[in-house]
């Protein structure tokens, strides 16, 4: 019997796949001296932090992954890889990759980027998505 669950077009019998994102680095981060929160960081902390921490947090059908955090980086090199296990095709359509700066009080976010997948996905015969 069919799954009436699934939209349209998603064949019943999907298959558990693996999905292998790898992050490598990021240039150009802003100076979050400059925001407000790092008014709040040195009148909580006292600490005035010029530098970012940052990682990488990706997600991904109800899944979360990150990166190590690179310590004091405008440029960090990860050159990590992320792996999320999901049945294929996966119902989510696009991933949410976000870089973040790691922070005692409260981990902000630099910046975010949705990868949407039906537009790096190739329909061959496996249905790959590079």
């Amino acid at each position: 019997s069919r799954n009436l669950l699934l939209p349209d077009g998603v064949p019943p019998e999907r298959q558990w796949a693996r999905f292998y994102i790898k992050i490598y680095r990021a240039e150009g981060l802003p100076r979050m001296n400059t925001s407000i929160m790092a008014n709040v960081k040195k009148a909580l902390i006292g600490e005035n932090k010029d530098l970012v921490d940052p990682y990488v947090q990706v997600a991904f059908a109800g899944q979360k992954g990150k990166t190590s955090i690179q310590k004091s980086s405008y440029e960090p090199l990860w050159n990590e890889q992320i792996i999320f296990t999901e049945m294929f095709p996966p119902l989510c359509k696009r991933i949410k990759v976000q870089i973040r700066d790691s922070d005692k009080v409260n981990d902000v976010a630099i910046g975010t980027h949705f990868i949407d997948l039906r537009k790096i996905s190739n329909e061959g015969d496996k249905g790959k998505v590079e």
